[in-house]
């Protein structure tokens, strides 16, 4: 993929499994841009490419993760003590 920013070629720095798909974040080497892409498999082994998030789509969904994992540390400290 191409980045959005300067047109350079991407490269993937992370891929997360989900139901259905794949989610990867890829990051331009010259202007160090990040991006999101979706790939939803479809019947017939077939992938499509779904839009990239924006970067406050990206930012969001980083704080929704923090604020889970923190939430789920706490439960267990409770019911530690």
């Amino acid at each position: 993929m191409k980045c959005m920013q300067c047109g350079t070629k991407t490269h993937v720095v992370n891929t997360i499994q989900q139901l259905g798909g794949v989610r990867r974040q890829r990051q331009c080497p010259s202007c160090r841009n990040n991006a999101y892409s979706a790939e939803v498999w479809v019947a017939g082994n077939v992938q499509i490419e779904k839009s990239i998030y924006t970067n406050d789509e990206a930012s969001l969904i980083k704080k929704k993760v923090v604020d889970v994992r923190r939430a789920n540390e706490d439960r267990r400290n409770d019911d530690a003590t």
